[in-house]
């Protein structure tokens, strides 16, 4: 790979040296323009996408990543997913309620997101970042979504999953096996950034409480 990049610079500091006179032919002027053209294509498709693209993973939470999550913003609401069921059927949570308000805290390492009902009831769920992040980007091949000139626009997904924690009306979900996940919802290219991210759900799952709040992002 060294030598690979290494020989690149070399050629592209001998494009730029080329000289053109009356002995050389006209087409190596029109060689040395089509390797030009040909590093800057490659540059600005470096984010481009491709139809029929898909990457399912479950991938380390490097520091890039890490600085995009770091950088997303909650609005100020959430809702309760009931689906065809009603109140009775959720478990996990204390007096459910359709809507909240939702305050988000990022500290050092995990997420706070605090809930409150019209009703004042109120409690907090933690989710301590994890080490994995499961990566979800395909193209759906939906046609508001087809190539237009630099790829398909991918749906996308990330995913964190770690222990659950919560107090006040999640409190009975302590303990057991129960699980929580963030996950981050939107649209883009390649080169993720924060903008490509439009939405969020949390869902909470194991043998003590289900549920899934969902909500929107402020746009950046």
């Amino acid at each position: 790979m060294f030598h690979s990049v290494q020989s690149n610079a070399l050629s592209a500091g001998k494009a730029r040296n080329i000289r053109v006179t009356g002995k050389q032919p006209v087409f190596v002027l029109f060689a040395a323009l089509f390797a030009l053209m040909g590093a800057t294509s490659a540059k600005a498709c470096a984010c481009c996408s491709n139809a029929g693209q898909r990457y399912v993973e479950n991938t380390r939470l490097d520091p890039t990543r890490r600085d995009i999550i770091r950088e997303m913003k909650f609005n100020d609401d959430a809702t309760l997913y009931i689906g065809e069921g009603d109140f009775e059927e959720i478990k996990g949570i204390t007096k459910p309620s359709d809507r909240y308000t939702l305050r988000v805290t990022q500290q050092t390492g995990r997420f706070i997101f605090a809930f409150r009902d019209k009703n004042k009831n109120e409690g907090t769920l933690t989710l301590v970042i994890p080490d994995a992040l499961a990566v979800f980007e395909v193209d759906t091949r939906d046609e508001e979504f087809k190539d237009k000139g630099l790829g398909p626009v991918l749906y996308k997904e990330w995913r964190l999953t770690a222990p659950f924690s919560g107090t006040g009306i999640f409190k009975a979900g302590n303990g057991g096996y129960q699980r929580i996940t963030l996950i981050f919802q939107g649209r883009g290219r390649g080169c993720t950034d924060v903008s490509h991210f439009g939405h969020w759900s949390i869902s909470v799952h194991g043998p003590l409480g289900n549920y899934l709040f969902f909500g929107a992002l402020e746009k950046q």
